[in-house]
């Protein structure tokens, strides 16, 4: 099968499969994606995120992945014991994909994975066993306050954010956060400054972000069902990409992903199998003020044929 060449701005159209398969090795240098979370319902057109293995497991992808990665194997059929036949089909379905990022990602590279609690302790171990535990670096919460209470449980409130690496060797900037003080006072040898919060000293990013989860009446929201804000992703680029590296998004959706690594100076490949997904990212490159950045489009039928 013909290598795809990445080019910058694209987003290719269908099954993210066919064209991470035709990736080259290691080319990539961050990887942020917001893949189904195994919720057991439908997005609208979107996509629906409802599994089972008569609809989405292969058998061929069972045995590429027992000879690949055994201990990913392990885990799908420990799911199956544990939580179903829903969720080991979701896991063969994510793992298959997940082999193919850890194949095309840069020694120096990176993979932010957004997921909730519905399949997150399941996720954890799939890529515990792809990319090893050594390579976990952060299991990030995104909090965000938001309406609706439950009388049955405490509210759900964050999702998390599954950070890894390819290697030891992986690119990192550090990021900075306000920390709000109670006063100006006692302080010494910290810089102190105000804001409409109140005093703050800027420190080291931890692993809980407060990011407001975004709402129909912003400028920013499409009405994607599952868009995130893009501040969020943002503060990931920063941080695991420099100016010029390659962003990959699987699962673009909203196209996000785009956006941010556009207003960062990175490249970016996007995909997804959404109808949608063409149109609504030209209609976000052009709000967003960025001339010349119409997509290349690349559909899963150039792929099959070339």
């Amino acid at each position: 099968m013909k290598p795809l060449e990445i080019r910058n701005r694209t987003l290719c159209h269908g099954d993210n499969l066919h064209f991470l398969r035709r990736i080259a090795d290691e080319s990539v240098h961050l990887i942020v994606t917001d893949p189904p979370f195994n919720k057991d319902r439908d997005f609208g057109d979107a996509f629906s995120d409802r599994w089972s293995w008569a609809q989405d497991g292969h058998a061929d992808w069972l045995d590429h992945i027992g000879e690949r990665c055994p201990p990913l194997l392990a885990v799908i059929h420990t799911a199956r014991q544990t939580a179903g036949e829903g969720m080991s089909a979701y896991l063969c379905w994510l793992g298959i994909r997940l082999l193919e990022i850890h194949r095309l990602l840069h020694p120096e590279g990176s993979l932010y994975l957004h997921i909730d609690h519905s399949a997150h302790a399941y996720v954890k171990l799939a890529l515990d066993a792809i990319f090893g535990p050594a390579n976990f670096r952060n299991d990030i919460v995104w909090f965000y306050k938001t309406g609706g209470v439950s009388k049955r449980w405490f509210g759900r409130k964050h999702d998390n954010i599954l950070f890894y690496s390819k290697t030891d060797r992986y690119t990192f900037h550090p990021q900075r956060e306000k920390s709000y003080l109670s006063h100006k006072y006692g302080f010494s040898n910290i810089a102190i400054e105000r804001d409409d919060g109140g005093y703050y000293r800027q420190v080291a990013m931890r692993d809980v972000w407060d990011i407001p989860a975004l709402r129909g009446n912003q400028p920013e929201a499409t009405g994607f069902p599952t868009q995130k804000p893009l501040a969020l992703v943002e503060r990931i680029i920063k941080a695991s990409s420099n100016p010029g590296d390659i962003v990959l998004d699987p699962f673009c959706g909203s196209g996000t992903t785009a956006i941010a690594a556009e207003k960062l100076r990175r490249q970016w490949l996007m995909m997804d199998r959404w109808d949608g997904a063409c149109e609504l990212l030209r209609e976000r490159l052009a709000q967003a003020g960025i001339e010349n950045a119409n997509p290349c489009v690349f559909r899963n039928s150039e792929a099959n044929s070339s």
